[in-house]
C-alpha cells in the first residue's frame, strides 16, 4: 500500500465531502479553520495527519513506512484497537467502555514495529485466499503467531498486520472483536495452528 497516496486521497475526499456539505466532514474540519474560512487542501491534510497521530502533514511524510501503514489501517478502520474491533462490553458502563476504547486505540497506535514484525511473519508463512476463511478468527491466528515468534501478540496487532498484508477480511458477527481473514488453512496448519 502506498501510504502517502492513501493519506493524500483521504484528505482530498474529506475536503470534497466538506465542500459538498457533508455534516460530519464539516464538523471535523471546523476544528482547523475559522467559521468563515473555506477549507483548503493544505489545512485538511494537516487535520488528517493530526487525526492519524502526527503533529503535522510534514510529520506524516517523514514517518517511517511501518508507522504510516499502521496509521492508514487505523484511519480506514476507526473501531480497531489493541484488543480487536469495537468497544468490547466486559460488563462496563458506556463511559468506561469509551475510556477503555480510547486507551486501547492509543496503545495500538504505538505498536507499529510489533505490527510490522507480525506482518512480515504472515507474508512469509501464510498463503492468502481470495475469500474469507471462517474456520477460525484473528484470536486463533494470534496464538499461532505467538508460538512462532515467541512473544505475546494482541488481537488488534494481528488484525492490523493481516489488513496491512492484504488478506481479505470480515468482522465476526455479534459485536465480537474478532475478524475472519482469507488465510489458507493448509499454511496455518503448517505454521502450527490447530484448525
Amino acid at each position: 500500500m502506498d501510504t502517502v497516496r492513501f493519506f493524500k486521497d483521504h484528505a482530498k475526499a474529506q475536503l470534497q465531502a466538506a465542500r459538498g456539505g457533508d455534516l460530519e466532514a464539516t464538523v471535523r474540519l471546523s476544528a482547523i479553520r475559522g467559521a468563515a474560512e473555506p477549507p483548503t487542501l493544505q489545512r485538511v491534510q494537516h487535520q488528517v495527519a493530526v487525526e492519524a497521530g502526527y503533529r503535522s502533514w510534514q510529520g506524516l511524510l517523514e514517518a517511517n513506512e511501518a508507522d504510516r501503514q499502521l496509521a492508514a489501517v487505523m484511519t480506514r478502520e476507526p473501531l480497531l484497537t489493541r484488543n480487536g474491533m469495537g468497544y468490547g462490553n466486559y460488563h462496563r458502563t458506556l463511559a468506561e467502555q469509551r475510556k477503555a476504547f480510547d486507551e486501547w486505540r492509543t496503545e495500538l497506535r504505538t505498536m507499529a514495529d510489533d505490527v510490522a514484525e507480525v506482518t512480515a511473519w504472515l507474508l512469509t508463512n501464510i498463503e492468502p485466499l481470495r475469500t474469507v476463511n471462517r474456520r477460525t478468527t484473528s484470536y486463533g491466528h494470534k496464538h499461532t503467531v505467538e508460538r512462532a515468534i515467541g512473544r505475546y501478540v494482541a488481537n488488534g496487532e494481528l488484525i492490523a498486520a493481516g489488513i496491512i498484508a492484504g488478506y481479505p477480511y470480515a468482522r465476526e458477527a455479534g459485536g465480537s472483536p474478532n475478524v475472519y481473514f482469507g488465510m489458507s488453512a493448509r499454511s496455518l496448519r503448517a505454521a502450527g495452528s490447530t484448525i
